[in-house]
C-alpha cells in the first residue's frame, strides 16, 4: 500500500531553543545563520568547506585539462560518464553504509584521505610530465567512487548534527558555503594556471592546483573528527544482507509516491540544467574566445548567484518550498536559454549568475524536502538513490557532449534550457508537486 507523507516532526533532543523561541528567531535576520549556533554545526561547516574548495578548483582544472589536451567535447563528456558508472554501484551501497554505521563521518574522513591521494598522484603525474587523458579518466573514476560513496553519510550526518527542525537553514548555508567555494576557488586556479603560462599546450602550472587541492582534502578530513555526535542506540540500524537492505530503500521509494516523485523530477531538472556546465571549459574557449583566466571567473563571478540564493533559501520558513523551487528553476531555465544565444563574455557572466540563482533553489530546496519528508529508518539510502540519480546523470550527458560536437554547444545548451522551462511549467500545473511544503 502507498505511503502519503507528511514532513516529519521536529526532534526534541536536538533543538536548542523551544517552538515560542525558534519563532521569533526565524523573524529576525540572525535566523539565516541559525545552524551556526551549534557548535558540532560549526565545525561540520569547517570540514565542508575544504572539500568544497577542492571540488570547485577540481571543476576547473579538470575540464581545462581535458580540452587542452584532447580539444574535444566527447572527451569531456566520457570523463563525466566515467564517474556517473562508477556511481552506479558506489552510490546505492553507500546510502546502506550511512544506514547502518553509528559515526557517519568516520566514512567522510575516510573519503577525504581517498580524495587527499587521488589529486596527489594527479599533481605528481603532471610533475614528471606523464598525465594523459587516461590519467584524468582514472582520476574521475576513482573520485567518483569516492564521492558516491562518501555523499549518502554527509546528507544523514546533517540531519543528525541540527536535527529536522534547522535542516532547510543547515543545507541552505553549507550551499552557501559551496557556493563561496565557487565564487572565489575557480577564478583563483584559473588566474594561477594563466599567471604562470598555462594555456596552449603548456599544462604543468596546473600541478600547483592539485596540490593545494590535496591539502584542503587532507584539512577536511582532519577538522571532521572535531564533529561530536554520540553513537546514537538505533533498532532500526539494518543488520540483514547488504543487498537485502539495498532492495528495501528501492521498494520504499516505489511505495511512497511523494518521495518517488520528488526523486523523479529533480533528476530531470539536473539533466537539463547542468549541459551548460559539462560544456563550459570549450564554450569559453570557442564561443566565447576566452582562455583558463577567464574560464575560471567565469565559474567564480557566477558562484555569486549561487551564494546570494542560498542565503535567501537560509532565511526562508518551512513552507511553499516547492513553489520557490520550481521559480528558481523556471528563471535558470531562462538565462540558460539566452546564454545559448550570447556570444558576448560578460553578457554571458551575467546570465550565468542569474543560472547560479535559480541552481542554489533547485539543489538545497529539493534536498530539503526529501529530508523532510523520509522515513528516518530509509533516510541514507533515499539519499543515496538521491545520489544515485547524479551518476546516472553523468552518464546521460554523455551523448549531450557527441550532440556538441555535431551541432555546437550553443544547440546543445539551448535545446536543453528549452525543455527545462518546459517542464518547469508542466510542474506548476500540478498541486501534489507545487503544493508541497
Amino acid at each position: 500500500m502507498s505511503e502519503v507523507l507528511t514532513p516529519n516532526e521536529p526532534t526534541p533532543d536536538n533543538s536548542l531553543l523551544t517552538n515560542s523561541q525558534d519563532v521569533l528567531w526565524e523573524k529576525s535576520w540572525h535566523s539565516t545563520f541559525d545552524a551556526f549556533r551549534i557548535i558540532n554545526y560549526r565545525w561540520f561547516f569547517a570540514a565542508l568547506c575544504g572539500n568544497f574548495a577542492s571540488m570547485n578548483m577540481q571543476m576547473f582544472i579538470r575540464g581545462w585539462l581535458v580540452f587542452e589536451i584532447t580539444g574535444s567535447y566527447e572527451k569531456l563528456g566520457w570523463i563525466t560518464a566515467a564517474g556517473g558508472i562508477v556511481g552506479l554501484f558506489a552510490a546505492p551501497f553507500g546510502g546502506v553504509v550511512a544506514d547502518r554505521v553509528r559515526q557517519k563521518k568516520h566514512v567522510l574522513q575516510i573519503g577525504g584521505f581517498a580524495n587527499a591521494l587521488v589529486t596527489l598522484g594527479m599533481a605528481l603525474s603532471i610533475t614528471m610530465g606523464t598525465l594523459s587523458f587516461e590519467h584524468l579518466l582514472l582520476a574521475s573514476i576513482l573520485q567518483g567512487l569516492v564521492m558516491n560513496a562518501m555523499m549518502p553519510s554527509r546528507q544523514a550526518l546533517t540531519r543528525d548534527v541540527v536535527g529536522i527542525t534547522r535542516l532547510t537553514n543547515a543545507i541552505a548555508l553549507s550551499t552557501s558555503g559551496m557556493n563561496t567555494a565557487r565564487l572565489m576557488l575557480p577564478g583563483l586556479a584559473g588566474g594561477l594556471v594563466a599567471a604562470l603560462g598555462g594555456g596552449d599546450g603548456n599544462i604543468d602550472p596546473a600541478k600547483w592546483v592539485y596540490f593545494l587541492m590535496t591539502a584542503l582534502y587532507l584539512f577536511s578530513a582532519l577538522v571532521m573528527a572535531m564533529v561530536n555526535v554520540e553513537d546514537r542506540a538505533q533498532p532500526d540500524i539494518p543488520d540483514g544482507p547488504l543487498l537485502q537492505e539495498l532492495k528495501s530503500g528501492f521498494d520504499y521509494v516505489l511505495r511512497t509516491p511523494t518521495i518517488l516523485m520528488l526523486l523523479a523530477c529533480n533528476f530531470l531538472m539536473v539533466f537539463f540544467s547542468l549541459t551548460y556546465f559539462l560544456l563550459l571549459p570549450g564554450f569559453v574557449k570557442q564561443v566565447l574566445d576566452a582562455g583558463p583566466d577567464r574560464l575560471g571567473l567565469i565559474i567564480s563571478i557566477s558562484g555569486a548567484g549561487s551564494l546570494i540564493g542560498s542565503l535567501y533559501v537560509a532565511t526562508l520558513p518551512n513552507r511553499n518550498r516547492a513553489k520557490i523551487l520550481l521559480t528558481g528553476s523556471l528563471l535558470m531555465g531562462i538565462a540558460l536559454l539566452l546564454f545559448a544565444m550570447s556570444t558576448s563574455y560578460w553578457v554571458s557572466v551575467g546570465l550565468l549568475t542569474l543560472v547560479g540563482l535559480g541552481q542554489a533553489a533547485r539543489m538545497s530546496l529539493s534536498n530539503v524536502l526529501i529530508q523532510s519528508y523520509v522515513n528516518d529508518a530509509y533516510r541514507g539510502r533515499v539519499m543515496s538513490i538521491y545520489m544515485l540519480e547524479m551518476a546516472v546523470l553523468m552518464i546521460s550527458l554523455y551523448p549531450v557532449s557527441v550532440l556538441a560536437d555535431v551541432l555546437g554547444p550553443q544547440w546543445a545548451v539551448g535545446l536543453s534550457a528549452s525543455c527545462l522551462i518546459a517542464l518547469v511549467l508542466g510542474l506548476f500545473c500540478i498541486p501534489s508537486y507545487r503544493d508541497l511544503d
